[in-house]
């Protein structure tokens, strides 16, 4: 499962320069999330939210689960190239990682 999840991490990549608002929406419809999302037992649609930190741009996003409890599912940033890039889970900055804490 593990190897599966870091590939699948991998793979999320947009190939064009976007604005805000298109990563998030690209996000939110990204039928490998919301796959990911189905077998993890968390209900659609998808939430995406934007934190501000340290001068970086973090998009997370969220779904709610059976017992009606929002669950984490990804968090990326925008890279150097303008794709979004998954962040691993220790680097989660505080301000994400306080909005999800179990």
């Amino acid at each position: 499962m593990r190897a599966d999840i870091y590939m699948w991490k991998n793979s999320l990549v947009t190939n064009h320069r976007m604005t805000g608002m298109s990563y998030m929406d690209d996000l939110a419809f990204d039928p490998r999330l919301t796959g990911y999302a189905h077998r993890l037992g968390i209900e659609l649609p998808l939430e995406v939210g934007l934190v501000e930190w340290k001068g970086r741009s973090y998009y997370h996003v969220s779904g709610v689960d059976r017992e009606g409890r929002r669950v984490l599912i990804e968090v990326f940033i925008i890279n150097s190239r303008g794709t979004l890039q998954a962040v691993l889970a220790f680097e989660y900055p505080p301000p994400i990682r306080n909005l999800y804490p179990s």
